[in-house]
């Protein structure tokens, strides 16, 4: 019997097996398919810990904890020697499509709360020669990063050691208000003091497991990687929540699609059409750009567009941790961080209890 079974082996599922580690414990890890096989090997990883959210606001503060923790991450990567740790601060500007949203983020960034500062056209041009004329200005922040979300994925996964079982979770056992195990798709049965279910948007299913609503659904997201034939852009680029960055790995990336198609990953020349047409608006400098690799992915969005973070009500042993959205691999390490952290000490249950479970308990 294994003291921690964690399933699923995306960027929260594995930052639990090793903040678990950092406290002495090995996890057991169930994934049916690979290491960072699905929205944490194709995910942009761009880390912007701002994300004003005026409904919850504790959102807002595990965006800028898990930025902080992002930073914490990456230096103990370094001393551990991992060559994969790809951490780069990354100046980003959210362009304005118009003169009227121009002035509506123009009066944002004067805030004295804004972490942004407004860089009209002529500045714009002076960072960029190469963004079209027409956008009247854009929102310029410091604050803001990139990873290889597949590298930081892999480099936690090798320093945490888990024992891994390919297979797929189907179900649970149940008896009285315990968690005993789960039942892989080939009948067999794991058992565990503890269970972590981070299995991005299919723990909707696992919700259901235990009488919760399945308040997770998959929202398909497509990135396009692009070969230009000039110099790499110094700043990532957003207009309208799509962005453009040029990766270390010499390519631009841009996108982001948002598709509700259920659980369908395949990629589409549609999508790949949008985001032409987006990027088209930001630059003539990817127009004969050669596509790369499309890719496609699902992010996990809760009901409410909040993370659900905490124990399983009525069985103290078994945790939810998903609902990141466009944003999970921000969070990703802290979330697991927290479940591992709360695992060792109970007591800090209540750090970011408003995420709990418990608030998809049916009426």
């Amino acid at each position: 019997m294994s003291e921690l079974v964690v399933v699923g082996g995306g960027i929260v599922g594995v930052a639990t097996c090793y903040y678990a580690s950092m406290h002495g414990s090995r996890a057991t890890l169930i994934e049916r398919d690979e290491i960072a096989s699905h929205a944490s090997g194709f995910a942009f990883g761009g880390l912007h810990p701002r994300v004003e959210n005026p409904v919850h606001s504790q959102m807002n503060d595990f965006a800028i904890a898990s930025f902080d923790e992002h930073q914490r991450l990456d230096q103990l990567l370094r001393n551990n020697d991992c060559a994969t740790s790809t951490w780069r601060m990354n100046e980003s500007v959210a362009l304005a499509r118009d003169e009227q949203e121009a002035t509506l983020m123009r009066e944002a960034c004067s805030k004295p709360s804004s972490h942004a500062s407004w860089v009209d056209a002529t500045e714009l041009n002076k960072l960029e020669p190469r963004l079209c004329g027409t956008i009247p200005g854009g929102a310029l922040t410091t604050q803001s990063a990139e990873v290889n979300a597949k590298h930081l994925t892999t480099a936690m996964y090798e320093l945490a050691n888990p024992t891994l079982i390919s297979k797929e979770v189907v179900g649970c056992t149940l008896k009285q208000d315990k968690l005993v195990g789960v039942t892989l798709d080939d009948g067999t049965s794991i058992e565990g003091d503890c269970f972590v279910f981070a299995m991005g948007p299919w723990t909707s299913t696992a919700l259901q497991w235990f009488g919760l609503a399945p308040a997770i659904s998959p929202l398909k997201g497509q990135i396009l990687r692009l070969r230009m034939a000039a110099a790499p852009f110094l700043h990532s680029f957003s207009i309208a929540g799509n962005y453009m960055s040029s990766k270390p790995d010499d390519l631009v990336w841009g996108g982001t699609t948002e598709e509700s198609t259920g659980f369908d990953e395949t990629t589409t020349p549609k999508a790949a059409q949008e985001i032409r047409t987006v990027l088209n608006h930001m630059t003539d400098a990817l127009k004969n750009s050669e596509v790369e690799l499309q890719t496609a992915c699902l992010r996990p969005i809760s009901a409410d567009g909040n993370l659900i973070l905490g124990a399983v009500p009525n069985y103290p042993n078994a945790y939810i941790a998903s609902g990141g959205g466009r944003k999970g691999i921000l969070y990703g390490p802290l979330m697991g961080k927290h479940i591992a952290d709360q695992l060792a000490n109970p007591t800090l249950a209540k750090a970011w209890e408003a995420f709990t479970p418990a608030r998809f308990v049916p009426d």
